[in-house]
């Protein structure tokens, strides 16, 4: 609010530093002197078009000069008196030496202004028009005290002047005494009955107490002044919409708005329709200044009803991204000029990074179907489900960077920013992005260092609800470039609000129109703008159809190495594991070939090493149906699984299992040879494939007489080999008391099934005892 009247008094006294006459506001937009406010806005803009910025600056400055004055009621009324003061009688001459201070300030000379005005005052202490501009000087100055003491000592001769409480109340605003305030508001209002400024100022003042329900109360009291005129009214319902939206009352304000779009139809006067739009957006920029962006956006959206040829009153988003095809051709000349002004496309990094990047997944892409064409790894479906999602990835990823390089180098743009006289936009390649400088709602630098040595400065800003950084290398460009963006949208508010943000130079290079066509993403895109999505889908096709048709070459690669490893190798678990895995390979019968080969030598190997009349003869048959399931099943593995008896617990130095173990292992090395068969517990490695038999041993106790355990018992049942198993179960008894148990019962087992070792008193299973015994000489 304080901002707010300093630009009235600022018009108000006339502050501009020239030495120009001051020319005929009336004369200088050719309008009557009884011209309302539609009618002098419209002649403003009429002449505006006839005398743009560009060609015509100085023009340009007289207009804008004089709208400037004629549309603040209390400087217009000002000047008014000031000119009908100027006329031939017994006043001339006061108001002669009230016109030379008035040239005196406009010139810049303030201590000779107020020098003429005191002793103009001093002559004549009645002279209420001089202590006015005297306490308005001060009050523009900064000096609150010294005004309000011109004001108090005019009110002492004239208790009943309203402009002199109304001045005392802004005087009182700016050294805070709210409350005092409110009454010289009051007051003025009193001795003004008719007159809306007191009431809009008391309004103000009860608003930056907080007591926003009286506000609101008073401006609607003030629509029913004597005498008010229509525009009057309709100014002070769009300032209780604007004072609602500030303080949250939407429900309320929207039922406002729909009651004044009731009273403004669209049969209604045109001219009377744009100037209420006008006033939306007015109080537009007063919410925009307050960081009441939504209120604001409703404001312009529903003026947009009432004043649809505005160019810039329309709905701001608060981050818009355009195609550069969808911009209008004025656009992308204004975008060129700024590229060559700040050498944005000539910056290195705008196509040197895409070309790295395209580069680098082009060769990721290429590395990554080469390893899938030619790798010599054996897969399965999984894999190859894995190496398809892979290519199509990566094909796709090449792809969109292939695309967007080929976008950068025929961009006329590259990379820059720049400061639109509405927006920040930021351009990149073939969009940009536009940030609009009335959501600007905070604004900080921070300098960052790598290893305290400074690196850039980033300009962190808050548009509304969303966030950007701009990394400017260099603190005093970067304070610079911030300074510049507070004045912008310092001047766009300020332009909004009073209407002529149409007229402000630059602005139809980016149309805030264009900006309205955003979808709910804040995308605008151009009319023939194909989307990337189909190109990506395609390359991630390509990616899965090289991928498939290399499906059976790599396949028989893989194959012709497996076969090459295992032939090099020639051990029988790594035949086995290819026979077990690579069934249909064209190498099979060669591989199953080498098996037989191998197995027959054990075979022979079998027949030589169990005679016909040794007493392990009758195993022959059990382990050359070993032979034939291994052949069948193509393993190698044997597991023997030792079970303690139910509800004891046997600690690891008891557990027999891992003996068992290696007293078959020893068995079978000796009936068959080295490398045949593996024995182990059931967790053998991978490579070995699957048992083709299992050797399960469960022992119990037998109680004696007394009930203690006498007898250790061992069932023991093959399983895996099924009828084919030319052995029957066992049920073995050793003597519970026998430290040699273990061996016992082994030595009965290998009896029982004629098993190699019969007859060799070599202990089969090397317990401690006898591990001791074969160390004696």
């Amino acid at each position: 609010m304080a901002a707010r009247e300093r630009d009235r008094e600022h018009a108000r006294t006339g502050a501009k530093v020239n030495n120009e006459p001051r020319q005929n506001p009336y004369e200088v937009l050719g309008v009557e002197k009884d011209a309302d406010a539609r009618a002098i806005k419209k002649a403003y803009f009429e002449r505006v078009r006839q005398n743009p910025p560009e060609t015509h600056p100085e023009e340009f400055r007289r207009l804008r000069e004089a709208y400037e004055l004629l549309s603040d009621p209390e400087a217009r009324q000002a000047f008014d008196a000031s000119a009908a003061q100027q006329a031939d009688g017994p006043e001339a001459a006061k108001n002669a030496a009230l016109q030379e201070a008035i040239s005196l300030f406009e010139a810049g000379d303030k201590a000779g202004g107020r020098r003429l005005l005191t002793e103009l005052l001093n002559e004549q202490p009645d002279f209420h028009d001089a202590r006015i501009l005297l306490g308005r000087h001060f009050l523009y100055e900064g000096d609150a005290k010294e005004a309000l003491a011109e004001f108090d000592a005019l009110l002492a001769r004239a208790p009943d002047h309203w402009q002199g409480h109304l001045q005392r109340g802004w005087a009182l605003l700016r050294l805070e005494q709210m409350k005092e305030a409110a009454d010289a508001f009051w007051r003025a209002g009193k001795h003004g009955p008719s007159e809306v400024g007191p009431r809009v100022a008391l309004a103000d003042c009860l608003e930056a107490m907080g007591q926003v329900a009286d506000s609101l109360k008073v401006l609607e009291q003030a629509q029913s002044l004597p005498g008010i005129s229509r525009m009057d009214v309709l100014a002070l319902k769009v300032r209780r919409i604007a004072t609602m939206l500030e303080f949250g009352q939407d429900a309320d304000a929207a039922k406002e708005l729909e009651r004044l779009d009731a009273e403004l139809p669209e049969d209604a006067d045109p001219e009377l329709r744009r100037w209420t739009g006008g006033q939306l957006s007015s109080a537009a920029a007063h919410l925009f200044a307050q960081q009441k962006s939504k209120g604001a956006n409703q404001l312009l959206a529903f003026g947009r009803r009432f004043n649809p040829e505005s160019a810039t009153e329309v709905a701001y988003p608060t981050r818009v991204i355009l195609d550069v095809d969808a911009l209008p051709p004025v656009t992308r000349e204004w975008l060129h000029a700024e590229a060559e002004r700040t050498d944005g496309w000539r910056a290195v990094m705008t196509w040197v990074m895409p070309a790295i990047l395209t580069l680098g997944a082009a060769a990721a892409t290429a590395f990554l179907l080469a390893f899938i064409a030619f790798g010599i790894s054996e897969r399965d479906v999984w894999d190859w489900v894995w190496c398809a999602v892979f290519a199509a990835v990566f094909s796709g990823v090449t792809w969109a960077l292939a695309r967007r390089l080929l976008r950068v180098m025929a961009s006329p743009y590259g990379r820059f920013n720049t400061i639109h006289p509405l927006h920040l936009i930021q351009v990149a390649i073939d969009r940009i992005t536009v940030w609009p400088l009335v959501h600007l709602q905070d604004l900080q630098l921070v300098n960052r260092h790598v290893n305290g040595a400074y690196q850039f400065t980033a300009i962190e800003l808050r548009f509304n609800d969303k966030r950007m950084t701009l990394p400017v290398h260099g603190r005093e460009k970067a304070e610079a470039l911030a300074q510049e963006l507070i004045a912008r949208r310092r001047r766009v508010l300020e332009l909004l609000g009073r209407g002529m943000l149409d007229a402000e130079s630059g602005v139809e290079h980016l149309p805030p129109a264009l900006l309205a066509r955003a979808d709910t993403k804040g995308r605008v895109r151009a009319e023939n703008a194909r989307s990337a999505w189909p190109g990506v889908f395609a390359a991630a096709g390509v990616g899965v159809l090289l991928v498939a048709g290399a499906v059976w070459p790599q396949r028989q690669t893989a194959s012709a190495h497996a076969w090459t490893r295992v032939a090099s190798q020639g051990d029988l678990s790594s035949m086995l594991k290819y026979l077990r895995e690579q069934s249909d390979s064209r190498f099979t019968p060669r591989i199953q070939a080498r098996v037989d080969a191998e197995l027959d030598k054990a075979r022979a190997r079998l027949v030589e090493r169990l005679e016909p009349g040794s007493a392990a003869a009758p195993s022959r048959e059990f382990f050359g149906s070993l032979l034939d399931a291994v052949q069948r099943k193509h393993s190698r593995r044997v597991n023997v699984e030792w079970e303690a008896p139910a509800g004891t617990r046997t600690s690891a130095r008891e557990d027999p299992s891992e003996l068992l173990v290696s007293a078959w292992q020893r068995t079978v090395d000796e009936a068959l040879g080295q490398d045949v068969l593996v024995v182990d517990q059931g967790r053998g490695l991978p490579v070995n494939g699957p048992p083709v038999l299992t050797l399960r041993v469960r022992e119990a106790l037998r109680p004696g007489a007394g009930g203690a355990a006498s007898q250790r018992v061992w069932s023991v049942a093959q399983e895996g080999l099924g009828a084919d198993a030319p052995v029957p179960p066992l049920e073995l008894v050793a003597d519970a008391a026998d430290p040699r148990a273990l061996e016992v019962l082994f030595r009965a087992w290998v009896d029982r099934w004629h098993l190699p070792g019969a007859g060799n008193r070599r202990p089969l299973l090397l317990t401690a005892s006898t591990l001791v015994q074969e160390a004696r000489p």
